[in-house]
């Protein structure tokens, strides 16, 4: 959540079967931060939602529904699984979460660095 707030892309290994097919068990996930405009029905996203006892749930689900009929004028999420499972709303919507390739993922991010690494080595030489 922090690491989100501050606007870091957050990777990391999601358990369970309630997401998939969007994510799956053991899929590598990488959430981008995200505003609550962004969000759309269907995403899944990082959220925290809060129960009755004052303890919070940090969890990576799907958006059911957008709802801006608050009076703050503020978007709330309706947060579940894949399947039928609601949990709840929040409005605490930090990042939107994609199941990805861990292999792809970082060859891409390396190929970027070492062309960055050749464009500098390129410019010094002039």
């Amino acid at each position: 959540e922090k690491a989100l707030k501050n606007g870091e892309t957050v990777y990391h290994w999601e358990m369970g079967d309630s997401m998939s097919p969007l994510i799956k068990h053991m899929e590598y996930c990488k959430i981008k931060p995200c505003v609550p405009i962004d969000v759309k029905r269907g995403d899944a996203v990082f959220c925290v939602l809060h129960d009755d006892m004052g303890g919070e749930w940090p969890m990576v689900h799907q958006v059911w529904e957008i709802s801006d009929a608050s009076h703050t004028n503020e978007l709330w999420f309706k947060i579940g699984s894949t399947g039928t499972s609601i949990f709840g709303w929040t409005k605490e919507v930090y990042g939107i979460a994609k199941g990805t390739d861990i292999f792809q993922e970082f060859t891409e991010e390396m190929r970027i660095a070492l062309e960055k690494e050749r464009e500098k080595a390129e410019a010094k030489a002039y």
